[in-house]
């Protein structure tokens, strides 16, 4: 046994937490309020006895067991936690994070935060369990690393640095809850993104997607949720407002024209989705894009 084994081991029979790293950083002043940044980090080898239980917290604390285990409760979830898996914690609501007395987790772990970090949990997870693994080789101890790194030198430019390094996690995190990317997607899924691509002013109901990929609606909802995080529908809407956007600049087709080419019932509609996801209306936008457009 090493020394730094037998630290540990020393510390554990002794009901001791021994914390390895820890960082603090505040951000420069509204930095939060248009980019990401880490609040805390740091790597800690638990003792039997360590629990966190606070209502809420700002931020959202992610953790990645190194070794052990422990569990977590978040949003109604108590997810049993060991090795090589990673957990995230909505800190927005009451949650709990504990070590399995016979066999006490090391984590790696941070707090992020930023304009709406919940966002980008949602982005990742969707509604399911808030927890992966990651197979050997493709977890994240090197950038926790390089995290450290970064905060312990402090340079001018940590601010940025730190957006950056989140970037870096929330794609390390995609790939292992959603695979490397769209080649993995089942061979259903995939060619009901292709028709849909093809037609998104069609309406694709549930038996039409049926046909496609010879799946039942319950089904298609699962793929969906689980490669994708979102239903049927809200996918096929941001595709029918890209859609759109593109007419909107290629020429002077009338707002209700627009619409019905891209699947809306009606020009209301279409307006409405459109200003819930872009913030302003068609005609605005449409405006404001072709006065800052090239030779006009």
């Amino acid at each position: 046994m090493d020394s730094k084994a037998l630290s540990l081991y020393k510390t554990r029979m002794q009901g001791k937490t021994s914390v390895f790293e820890s960082f603090h950083y505040v951000p420069a002043a509204g930095w939060t309020r248009t980019a990401f940044s880490v609040l805390r980090a740091g790597k800690v080898a638990a003792a039997p006895d360590y629990r966190i239980e606070r209502p809420v917290y700002p931020g959202q604390d992610i953790l990645y067991c190194l070794s052990g285990r422990g569990f977590v409760e978040t949003l109604g979830q108590r997810l049993e936690v060991r090795a090589n898996q990673l957990v995230w914690m909505a800190n927005e609501a009451p949650h709990v994070h504990a070590a399995d007395p016979a066999d006490p987790w090391t984590l790696l772990w941070f707090r992020l935060d930023g304009p709406d970090p919940a966002i980008l949990r949602r982005k990742l997870f969707g509604e399911g369990i808030l927890r992966t693994v990651f197979t050997e080789g493709t977890g994240p101890a090197p950038w926790f690393e390089r995290l450290f790194a970064a905060l312990r030198r402090r340079d001018a430019g940590l601010d940025l640095r730190l957006n950056q390094l989140v970037a870096e996690f929330l794609l390390l995190v995609d790939r292992a809850v959603n695979g490397a990317g769209n080649d993995d997607l089942p061979k259903p899924l995939a060619s009901a993104l292709d028709a849909m691509r093809a037609a998104p002013g069609s309406a694709w109901t549930a038996p039409d997607l049926a046909t496609v990929t010879g799946l039942g609606a319950s089904q298609i909802r699962r793929l969906f949720q689980k490669h994708l995080r979102t239903s049927p529908h809200q996918w096929l809407m941001r595709e029918r407002l890209m859609q759109a956007q593109s007419l909107l600049v290629q020429g002077d087709q009338p707002l209700a024209e627009v619409a019905e080419a891209c699947g809306f019932c009606d020009v209301y509609h279409f307006g409405r989705e459109f200003k819930r996801s872009v913030g302003i209306s068609p005609a605005a936008w449409r405006r404001s894009e072709l006065s800052a457009a090239p030779g006009r």
